[in-house]
């Protein structure tokens, strides 16, 4: 057994039935209330199946003290998902359903996946596999039929550790106002993304719960999933893309619910109930300009290995020197380059401390402080430089560019190149 499963994993899970030696892949569904499980399943059992054998585990939890009316749910989503497992058997693809009660203080989202994802681990220990791949998937989504031998392939073939699949929500049962929603939540997330990339942050990848896939062995080394009740995936992606070899799978297609959810106190369910609630007629994003401030830092960064602080933020404009400031900066500059060998160990190292939460702290800095936030198609207009402000046709552009996005893995070599 791990060091992992022996001192930091969630308590083993009831599943009766030994790990086949030829299982490759094991995805991670957490369930709490959720009264249409079936459809997301169906989605699973109709992909096509990769050279190995794939398993799925269900994580069906509530907490200790649940409202009844969560426990009843509960009941029928149990039951209902047994009979389903019953009536489809394949070979190279097992269905497990688990039921948990989670302690009251922790249980969420972030506690009900990483059980899961802890059995997924024990499983594969359990094949001496630990390069098995452990693909979280969520109980409101769909997925295109090439999705689970995509993962493995992409895995395979570009040596990932870990990697964020391609998203869209889909938008044909919505009503007019919540389609304009949606269209508009998913047109931020990833014009965000966009714009990191085109200041050069090496670590911008979609952190999407429902759409994201590490290897065993790499999930240990990180400490495993978080037990946060919302966020849990930012935080946990942003501890795994810098290990190396992180990549994007844009060849499969994952579909998260755009419905309106309560289930936790931000995301797209949030979003959604947000925008009916308040009656709002746009989404707000950040404005294109912060990026160019972004872009200006993170081109001094070589410059700063064996620079002191004066020296560093010599050449930077005002306002990103009193962020640094407010970041307590000139210590940490003190700490990178004391901890660094070389160059490319600095580089590693600053960005392990600039990761994607500070670089999100970066953001919300300059717009709170500079530049006030914008209607997301002005935004998302304006950094391409586009003609249109369309949200729809803004979307399908930056749709087609994240699809396109080179699937290249993230290592030490290639971000030391990037600043070349």
């Amino acid at each position: 057994m791990s060091v992992y499963l022996e001192r930091y994993a969630f308590e083993a899970l009831k599943i009766e039935e030994p790990t086949n030696p030829e299982t490759g892949l094991i995805v991670v569904i957490p369930v709490y209330n959720e009264p249409n499980l079936l459809p997301a399943l169906e989605s699973l059992y109709r992909c096509k199946l990769p050279h190995t054998d794939v398993e799925v585990i269900i994580v069906l939890n509530e907490a200790e003290s649940c409202e009844k009316n969560i426990l009843v749910q509960n009941n029928v989503t149990f039951t209902q998902t047994q009979d389903w497992i019953q009536a489809h058997k394949k070979s190279g693809l097992q269905f497990f359903l688990s039921r948990v009660k989670l302690p009251n203080k922790h249980a969420g989202v972030g506690l009900a996946r990483k059980a899961g994802m802890d059995e997924a681990v024990r499983r594969f220990d359990r094949a001496n596999n630990q390069k098995g791949i452990i693909l979280c998937y969520d109980a409101d989504c769909t997925c295109s039929t090439n999705y689970l031998s995509e993962v493995v392939e992409a895995f395979d073939q570009l040596e990932l550790g870990g990697a964020s699949i391609y998203f869209e929500h889909p938008t044909d049962l919505l009503k007019p106002n919540e389609q304009v929603a949606i269209v508009q939540y998913e047109l931020h997330l990833r014009y965000y993304v966009n714009a990191l990339r085109q200041a050069g942050y090496p670590y911008a990848y979609h952190t999407i719960g429902s759409s994201m896939a590490v290897r065993s062995d790499v999930y240990q080394k990180a400490g495993g999933m978080n037990k946060r009740k919302a966020g849990e995936d930012f935080h946990f992606l942003h501890k795994i893309i810098p290990y190396g070899n992180y990549g994007e799978i844009n060849k499969a297609t994952v579909y998260p619910s755009a419905r309106i959810s309560d289930r936790v106190p931000f995301g797209t369910g949030k979003a959604m109930g947000a925008w009916k609630e308040q009656n709002m007629k746009v989404f707000n994003s950040y404005d294109p300009q912060i990026f160019d401030l972004l872009k200006l830092l993170l081109k001094q960064v070589p410059k700063h290995y064996k620079a002191t602080y004066e020296k560093a933020v010599y050449e930077l404009p005002k306002l990103i020197i009193q962020y640094l400031e407010h970041e307590n900066y000139e210590k940490e500059l003190k700490r990178i380059n004391r901890q660094s060998i070389s160059l490319i160990s600095f580089i590693h190292k600053w960005f392990l401390w600039f990761n994607g939460l500070r670089a999100l702290h970066f953001v919300h800095f300059m717009r709170d402080n500079a530049y006030p936030s914008l209607p997301v198609a002005k935004a998302a207009s304006r950094l391409y430089h586009l003609k249109t402000e369309n949200p729809k046709e803004l979307l399908e552009f930056y749709r087609n560019k994240d699809r396109a996005f080179k699937s290249s893995r993230i290592d030490l070599k290639n971000l030391y190149s990037l600043f070349q």
